[in-house]
């Protein structure tokens, strides 16, 4: 008797459609509440938990640290295929290094910029909204470090791959970044990051799939058992 288990399965499977779109809104609403607050400085307290942190909007100061700029791959905007620059930030309040996603850039990008002649490097205040990575799906390739090849964000592998020591538990999706030289080096940027807090939430029309499925087996099983009995009636 498979259809039992079966008809079960297929029950269970509608019922985590339905958690995982009560799950899915939730988050939604945190990241829209999160998400219109005015930008607070990213605090130093490493003892405040991440989830207390993330989605929410903070800017920061430092210097970028170009020389040990990371690329992830497979990063597309308006049908052009590119990469996320991520480039390590120097905290300015003594807080270590932070790992920043500034912005997408073409295949082609030519990489760090070149500072000025003859001054230091420039200080800059980052804006963004706070990240943690997601594991990588089963389909996507491995990480090649040795050739600045990312396809998915490792902070841990990241850092050791620039011979630096970021916080391993969030980054930062810039959204602009400001230099504080009153005369601005002219330089290369990728192009900013655009946050949203809209995501889609499609996990009702999986849930009456499965429990469409289970209707339909529950229908197939009781006309086939009806029939049956009829037959061995006659």
């Amino acid at each position: 008797m498979i259809t039992v288990p079966v008809l079960l399965a297929l029950i269970l499977l509608g019922y985590w459609q339905i958690q995982r779109l009560y799950a899915k809104a939730e988050l939604i609403q945190e990241m829209q509440i999160r998400g219109a607050a005015s930008a607070i400085a990213l605090p130093t307290d490493f003892r405040i938990p991440v989830e207390d942190l993330e989605f929410r909007n903070v800017k920061v100061t430092g210097q970028y640290m170009y020389e040990t700029e990371l690329h992830l791959l497979n990063q597309v905007r308006d049908g052009i295929p590119g990469i996320n620059v991520f480039t390590p930030l120097v905290r300015a309040d003594g807080d270590g290094i932070l790992l920043v996603n500034r912005g997408w850039a073409p295949m082609d990008w030519p990489g760090a910029p070149i500072e000025e002649p003859g001054k230091g490097p420039v200080g800059v205040e980052v804006t963004g909204v706070v990240r943690v990575p997601g594991l990588p799906g089963w389909l996507t390739p491995a990480n090649e470090p040795g050739k600045n090849a990312w396809y998915f964000i490792d902070l841990a592998e990241m850092g050791a791959a620039g011979g630096i020591l970021p916080r391993i538990d969030y980054y930062l999706f810039a959204t602009g970044e400001n230099h504080l030289r009153d005369a601005p080096v002219p330089r290369l940027a990728p192009e900013p990051n655009q946050w949203g807090a809209d995501r889609p939430n499609n996990h009702l029309p999986y849930a009456i799939t499965w429990y469409a499925l289970a209707g339909v087996l529950l229908a197939i099983y009781m006309i086939y058992h009806t029939r049956r009995r009829r037959n061995d009636g006659d």
